[in-house]
């Protein structure tokens, strides 16, 4: 029995992000005719909607438990048909990013197989932004007070700029290949949790459209984590285009926006309410930190083992968690051998106020001064020992640096208005 049947959309809109494609992605025809090669015997790609089935036809929590799933944009109430307007958007704008992102570095590939999986990648993401413009365009409800709510969607996504789109992890730009294999590991992890959870959308359209898309999620995570885990390998033997200390920043300039796009942590009740998601947004945050830490912890064993071929992969793990726990050499391997997971509070633009543009460091200690937190000019020194060169000249860094200081002159003003 097959897990989902194909569609499309009207020609209008096939027609339009055909044309962003080929602006954005004219690398596809490249993929098609090296597909046979690298990924035989699986499924060509296609730029379809594929429609699953949700877990049941009932909303199974929240406000409405117990009552059939949405058919119709119209028979929600203002707010959900906004709110969920606003996660199709954000869901569509992450997919259209990626791949303008994954292009800017696409060309410094660290081999023929890698370029692949990264071009498949962007395959996918192409097709799932396709699937959100499907939930828009299949559904003639999607308007209110006189507008067409879905062409003023579609057409806002596909004129969206590198720079423009949704979430702060999809404006970044990539400085080389590091960050095509990082942002797959880690930002793509984040996909999953989001698409997992949307399963149980109370709009049938959105919930038949989360199992093909999450299976499809799995080549992205598995590709990002084998060819980091590789590039790390390589770096301890001093082989191949990047250092440890590379991947070290990488991780650290990819994973506070992962930690970012689950929303303020304090938030997420109403995605519940709505049966939009099936957890808080903590909570969601919560899980995937711990899963990163796997990540950290499998790459991490594979270094193990470039130092001691012969030691099993149980042995291996116990070796980490030895080093790292103790900040000591065993079986060959020194602290500096390893990578580290950061901590939840390094380096966050969005969330508490006790997180944001605040100075922690990678270890997630806060940097004083005369009792209170390290001036700004001072994080920024720490900083350039953590993050990528490339990013701490680029445009996205000097925005930070500036609300840095907003940030901190906001809290000296609060003091002092304390103390008047």
């Amino acid at each position: 029995m097959a897990l989902f049947t194909t569609t499309t959309i009207r020609d209008r809109y096939h027609n339009a992000i055909v044309d962003w494609q080929e602006r954005n992605f004219p690398e596809l025809s490249i993929l098609s005719s090296g597909w046979d090669k690298y990924f035989k015997g699986q499924r060509p790609f296609e730029l379809v909607a594929k429609v699953g089935e949700p877990p049941s036809n009932v909303i199974e929590f929240g406000r409405y438990a117990g009552q059939e799933r949405f058919g119709r944009a119209d028979l929600m109430d203002d707010e959900m048909f906004y709110k969920a307007r606003a996660i199709i958007t954000a869901q569509c704008s992450t997919e259209l990013g990626s791949i303008q992102q994954h292009r800017m570095s696409l060309e410094r590939h660290v081999s023929d197989e890698a370029k692949y999986a990264i071009m498949r990648i962007m395959a996918e993401e192409l097709r799932h932004a396709y699937q959100m413009l499907w939930v828009l365009d299949q559904d003639a409800t999607w308007n209110r007070q006189g507008e067409d709510i879905a062409k003023e969607t579609i057409e806002e996504l596909l004129s969206m700029e590198h720079g423009e789109h949704v979430l702060d992890a999809f404006n970044l730009d990539f400085n080389n290949f590091l960050d095509n294999v990082v942002f797959a590991a880690i930002i793509d992890m984040v996909g999953k949790y989001q698409l997992d959870m949307q399963r149980a959308f109370s709009y049938a359209p959105m919930a038949c459209s989360m199992g093909p898309m999450y299976l499809e999620e799995g080549f992205h995570l598995g590709s990002g984590k084998r060819f980091t885990k590789e590039i790390a390998v390589q770096a301890v033997q001093g082989q191949g285009d990047y250092s440890l200390d590379d991947v070290q920043r990488a991780i650290n300039k990819w994973l506070p926006r992962g930690l970012e796009m689950f929303g303020h942590e304090d938030g997420g009740q109403s995605n519940l309410t709505y049966s939009f998601k099936t957890k808080t947004n903590l909570q969601a945050q919560t899980e995937y930190y711990a899963e990163v830490a796997d990540l950290v912890h499998y790459i991490n064993t594979h270094i193990v083992r470039v130092f001691n071929p012969d030691m099993k992969v149980p042995e291996a793990r116990q070796v980490v968690d030895r080093v790292i726990e103790e900040r000591n050499t065993h079986a060959g391997v020194r602290y500096e051998d390893l990578v580290k997971l950061p901590s939840r509070s390094f380096f966050r633009w969005r969330g508490k106020d006790e997180h944001i543009y605040q100075p922690f460091t990678v270890t997630g200690e806060l940097l004083t001064h005369d009792g209170k937190p390290a001036p700004s000019e001072h994080y920024l020194n720490y900083l350039k020992t953590a993050l990528p060169e490339p990013f701490l000249r680029s445009a996205d860094f000097e925005a930070y640096k500036e609300r840095l200081f907003e940030a901190q002159k906001k809290r000296e003003q609060r003091a002092h208005a304390a103390q008047v």
